[in-house]
């Protein structure tokens, strides 16, 4: 008989699925069309991604078969109570599938939750090393980082279907650009769909490598501490050059949550380290933007763009409310949200005005109702009041940076990366052994 390691089988592969996150190969099973466009909301499909997760799960239930561990571990943050806060916000985004217009889009929504719920219980249920978690998910930043320079340089995103990535011209319309007196500067996607989304997985890769040096202090592996730092300077030139306002308040939120918090822990020590990232950020910025000087100020100007980037969020916001007073308790279904403003406040628009609202917590509330959004928010308070009590402070950061950025956009909640990311930071956060 041939002895199988699943637990290093489960190991590597749970690496391997966060290292291949950012890359959205997929086949479209059903393409979403609204008043006769592409309408991506409405689209339907599996991501290459969502291939290797399931295999992962149905590898730990194999395993579990076999060795017969079918009870769920309690680890120290208790988690037990954690899935209580997951099972009441998945009772009401069910519920919002009676209520939705489109039901089959809404199913397909609530089956994407399932599948991050089901990489946060194997984040919380497979042992696994830690310190290669954290490379996997720095060295992914890292290869997104060296394709946003390459974009930065060429103006130009290629296509290619194998890699999921669409081509993108500064010269074309809708294209996300930072405009100047002189030019339209594009703006790095890496292999995501928008730079914002980017720029949010750069945030949770930077605070990510600054946990990963403080683990490798206690390892005293100089060589691995100064790879951590060029990684860090890497992806953080990759995140000015994605130019998302969001992202960079997410990181800076972080930062300054960090700080006293590591003071209080390891006290001068501790501030002599995180000084060396702040260092660099600080170097770096001030590099990036004398090359990138105008397009980086214009990013906070009255400029045409810019204003029009505000009035659309204020009216996005607007929309939210009415969709919001109207569908208060159960929601208009999730994935319906954009077919609902079609529905309920304009059908005659074209297809690429019909957004979600850029504020993920309003659209929670939109989609599956108050009490989804209270379960919704409870969840974070609760892992935020237990991250303190355990004085996990690095992942203390990680959680308010990603609330911060939340607030001013909706791929954490709208599109499938945006899902997986939320609820990895969320399974990272509740497994016992990251403990910095």
């Amino acid at each position: 008989m041939i002895k199988v390691n699943y637990a290093k089988i489960m190991e590597y592969d749970l690496c391997l699925l966060i290292f291949l996150l950012p890359w959205q190969t997929r086949w479209m099973i059903k393409l979403g069309e609204l008043n006769g466009g592409y309408w991506e909301y409405g689209t339907m499909s599996i991501y290459f991604t969502d291939i290797l997760l399931l295999l992962i799960l149905l590898v730990f239930i194999i395993r579990r078969f076999f060795q017969q561990e079918l009870r769920i571990k309690n680890y120290e943050l208790r988690i037990m109570n954690f899935w209580w806060l997951i099972g009441g916000l998945e009772l009401f985004i069910f519920i919002s599938i009676f209520f939705a217009t489109d039901w089959k889009l809404a199913l397909y929504g609530y089956g994407r939750f399932l599948l991050a719920i089901g990489l946060f219980f194997l984040l919380t249920q497979i042992k696994y090393d830690k310190i290669k978690l954290y490379w996997s998910i720095v060295a992914a930043g890292c290869v997104q980082s060296v394709l946003a320079m390459q974009q930065m340089f060429t103006q130009r995103v290629f296509a290619s279907k194998w890699l999921g990535m669409a081509a993108q011209d500064p010269a074309s319309l809708g294209v996300s650009v930072v405009e100047t007196e002189l030019r339209r500067w594009l703006r790095a996607y890496g292999s995501l769909p928008h730079p914002n989304m980017l720029g949010g997985f750069l945030v949770v890769c930077l605070l990510i490598n600054i946990i990963l040096y403080f683990a490798l202090l206690k390892n005293k592996n100089e060589r691995a501490r100064v790879l951590s730092l060029v990684f860090f300077i890497i992806n953080f030139v990759s995140l000015l050059l994605t130019f998302s306002r969001a992202a960079w308040l997410g990181l800076a939120i972080g930062i300054i949550v960090l700080i006293p918090l590591v003071i209080n822990k390891y006290g001068q020590t501790g501030l002599l380290n995180l000084s060396k990232f702040v260092f660099i950020i600080v170097m770096v910025s001030s590099i990036v933007v004398m090359g990138l000087k105008e397009p980086i100020f214009n990013r906070f100007n009255d400029n045409r763009l810019e204003i029009k980037s505000v009035q659309e969020r204020i009216d996005y916001n607007k929309e939210a409310g009415q969709i919001i007073k109207n569908n208060w308790l159960f929601g208009v279904g999730i994935k319906n949200y954009t077919l609902a403003i079609k529905e309920e406040i304009d059908s005659s628009r074209e297809v690429f005005s019909y957004q979600p609202v850029h504020n993920v917590f309003l659209l929670v509330w939109a989609e599956t109702g108050i009490l989804g959004l209270i379960f919704f928010i409870g969840l974070l308070i609760y892992l935020l009041v237990e991250l303190l009590k355990g004085q996990s402070y690095g992942k203390v950061s990680l959680v308010f940076a990603i609330t911060v950025m939340m607030l001013f956009d909706h791929w954490w909640w709208s599109m499938g990366f945006g899902v997986y990311l939320f609820w990895m930071v969320l399974g990272m956060s509740t497994f016992k052994h990251f403990s910095t």
